[in-house]
């Protein structure tokens, strides 16, 4: 007879909370995870730019299935800590960053501020805020996943058309005679994974977790006065997480069902409790990395 065993465990990875560091460690992007292109022109066909928003996407609720033969293991998460203001503060960080960045170049930026009172602008729709963080949430990587987008303030959580988030200020672009970049980060924590393994009578299926932050990549679109659709895409950073440590991890709860070793199937909750300065560093070091890579393509573009 076959035994079947379901487990439920978190990593031992130790989840103290840290006083955030004066000067943070760079993160450094690997440049073999990055591709850029230049659709109709690329991000050098002027001078003048427009940065009308900023989206920083992070992980605030999933779950993962694991089941082999008659075993299955469920885990759900919950990340406790995000609040509108830290995620707008962070967006506005990067923004503001990306602006300065951009200026000390050379290169002419408007923001925002600049162009809200365009009827173009006016009459771009927003997303829809969801109550429990106070600002939108979405899903994607093809996962039961839900993130919480951040931008600067409210006023920039302009809806994504199927286009891409350039898209809606091609008119400005084209009477300004301006490109349009607006970046978007992802980020995933904690990790949460399925586990397997199968002997000559044991089935075992089980989930573990993993306190880390990652880098899930990030989406640069631009648009260019001609209608040109320039971007850069970064892949997925596994291997360099933005945090070793982003929390502490709590199991709130444990469900076991068993049937004569033919069918065991187990569920948990887990909640992440954020370590707010570590999660902070984490979210600023890649943002500002990827600032300078932006910068960076653009001057090699007017090259």
């Amino acid at each position: 007879m076959r035994i079947c065993s379901a487990i439920l465990f978190a990593s031992a990875i130790a989840a103290s909370a840290a006083a955030q560091s004066p000067s943070m460690k760079p993160f450094e992007i690997n440049m073999d995870r990055v591709k850029v292109s230049s659709f109709g022109g690329n991000f050098g066909t002027t001078t003048t730019y427009l940065i009308p928003t900023l989206r920083v996407r992070v992980s605030v609720q999933g779950s993962v299935w694991a089941k082999k033969g008659g075993a299955k293991a469920h885990g759900k998460y919950f990340v406790s800590g995000i609040d509108h203001d830290m995620m707008q503060g962070l967006a506005k960080t990067l923004q503001d960053d990306l602006v300065t960045k951009m200026r000390v170049a050379g290169y002419t930026v408007l923001t925002y501020d600049d162009i809200k009172s365009e009827p173009d602008v006016a009459g771009i729709s927003l997303d829809k805020i969801d109550s429990r963080y106070g600002l939108p949430t979405s899903g994607g990587l093809g996962m039961p996943v839900t993130f919480a987008d951040a931008t600067p303030t409210d006023a920039q959580a302009f809806a994504k058309p199927i286009q891409g988030p350039a898209w809606p200020f091609r008119g400005i672009s084209k009477t300004k005679d301006l490109t349009v970049i607006v970046p978007e980060l992802t980020f995933t924590t904690p990790q949460m994974f399925g586990q397997t393994e199968t002997s000559a009578y044991t089935d075992k299926a089980g989930i573990s977790t993993d306190p880390s932050m990652i880098f899930e990549g990030a989406a640069v679109y631009g648009v260019n006065p001609k209608g040109g659709g320039p971007a850069i895409t970064v892949q997925r950073h596994g291997k360099r997480p933005a945090a070793d440590v982003a929390g502490k991890i709590t199991k709130m709860n444990e469900d076991t069902m068993h049937v004569a070793h033919v069918l065991e199937s187990t569920s948990g909750d887990f909640v992440m409790d954020l370590d707010k300065a570590a999660f902070t560093d984490g979210i600023l070091r890649v943002g500002l990395a990827m600032n300078d890579l932006i910068v960076a393509q653009v001057k090699k573009d007017h090259h």
